[in-house]
């Protein structure tokens, strides 16, 4: 059996899919914390206004290109390989390439109950800033209505944020999530084992996207007309769109844009 731990109490919001829902308007943000820098990946914190939770963040960089990294984000089947305390992943519903809506259950270790929740996300590509959106919000199914036993989570919002590093060979990402497992559980555990979950998601990514290949999903992803419009402006790719196969040397940090809100602490690209 898989082991559980507390981590699995937030591992849901691990994933962040290809579709979208409203935003969650949360209260004003304070500034952004550090609490972790290792392995190539940095965690920061921030209180939000009218909640007792903390928002995370994590930046890195993941040694694929962008199309490589939305084929692992959509692949509900496996899942489970990356996000370690996920115990169900189900698609309920697809919109297209960039749109669907799925379930997921993450396990607790006794005597807690497990949590789930009911997300939809949308993929959306930037031109202008040179990245890709992929924006995720718990939202309600008539499929799939709170289970006996399971504590459904009140809220979840988040987002993964892709830009292309080392003229698109690899991906600079940015994990943020702000999320309510709900239950009794204590507000500052819940702020403890949060922390861990942006440094987690991103290393796991960073493994299965070696792990699992999708060459046709990656070459679909290429092909996308506004995938391919901000590729000619990016250092030697004129032309061109990045190589599935290429092995490339670290990517350079000075040449990928910094999103507004992003840590300063994180302009090093990382």
């Amino acid at each position: 059996m898989k082991r559980r731990t507390l981590l699995g109490l937030l591992g849901i919001v691990v994933w962040g899919s290809l579709s979208t829902a409203r935003a969650f308007e949360h209260g004003s943000a304070g500034p952004w914390e550090m609490v972790r820098n290792d392995a190539g990946i940095e965690v920061y914190r921030r209180t939000v206004a009218g909640s007792p939770l903390h928002e995370f963040q994590g930046t890195g960089v993941i040694e694929a290109p962008i199309p490589a990294v939305l084929a692992v984000l959509d692949d509900s089947e496996h899942r489970t390989e990356w996000m370690k305390e996920a115990v169900a992943q189900t698609m309920i519903s697809r919109n297209g390439d960039r749109e669907q809506t799925f379930y997921s259950r993450t396990g607790a270790p006794w005597p807690v109950s497990d949590r789930d929740s009911v997300v939809r996300a949308i993929t959306t590509v930037d031109i202008k800033a040179k990245m890709v959106r992929v924006e995720m919000n718990s939202t309600e199914h008539p499929s799939w209505p709170p289970q006996k036993g399971v504590v459904r989570m009140p809220h979840l919002c988040g987002h993964w944020f892709l830009w292309p590093s080392n003229g698109g060979k690899w991906t600079r990402v940015e994990y943020q999530v702000h999320a309510d497992p709900g239950g009794s559980l204590p507000s500052s555990i819940i702020n403890m084992v949060s922390k861990k979950i942006p440094h987690s998601a991103i290393s796991e990514m960073q493994k299965q996207v070696v792990r699992r290949k999708y060459p046709e999903f990656e070459a679909k992803v290429a092909q996308m007309p506004e995938y391919k419009l901000f590729l000619p402006s990016l250092p030697g790719m004129a032309g061109s769109t990045p190589s599935l196969s290429t092995t490339a040397a670290p990517p350079s940090v000075s040449t990928s844009p910094i999103p507004s809100g992003t840590p300063k602490a994180s302009e090093g690209g990382k």
